[in-house]
């Protein structure tokens, strides 16, 4: 699988310390914008873009909505 740019939530949790449930919660609340740092699948998977999360490390980007 070296070299996709697309792996579900479980495989991303394992690359990177973030938790399935981080990364939900980040979803949830706007962190992170579907076609930016994560994709829905045809089969209604959510496949995290790595190229996006790297983007996003490296930018900084603040949330979309505060709590």
């Amino acid at each position: 699988m070296l070299g996709s740019r697309y792996v579900r939530v479980k495989k991303f949790a394992d690359l990177t310390g973030y938790t399935e449930k981080a990364v939900y919660r980040k979803i949830e609340d706007g962190v992170w914008l579907d076609g930016r740092e994560y994709r829905r699948a045809p089969d209604g998977n959510i496949c995290i873009d790595l190229e996006g999360y790297q983007k996003w490390v490296e930018g900084g980007r603040e949330p979309a909505l505060s709590r």
